[in-house]
């Protein structure tokens, strides 16, 4: 599955990467596994709901996920958020 990052996810992932640095290594795994077979059971897609209700969630690590939304074909990452943030 394609996907991108908006500069703002690259901003706040290098901001959570500089707190924990093998947070990068999560990172890149589970956009691997995303771009492999993005319905992977570690991944743990989900659907968000009520005001989110176009917006997608991964998980990437413990409590921290990734929100994007699809367009198209193609998934946009946006955001990289802890459970409690969304």
């Amino acid at each position: 599955m394609n996907f991108s990052l908006t500069k703002t996810f690259q901003k706040k992932a290098q901001k959570f990467c500089k707190k924990d640095p093998k947070l990068r290594l999560e990172l890149a795994k589970q956009f691997s596994l995303f771009q492999q077979n993005h319905k992977h059971p570690s991944l743990k897609i989900h659907k968000l709901q009520g005001k989110r209700s176009r917006q997608y969630a991964i998980w990437i690590t413990g409590d921290l996920r990734a929100l994007g939304i699809k367009d198209g074909s193609e998934y946009v990452f946006f955001d990289l958020v802890t459970h409690d943030q969304y």
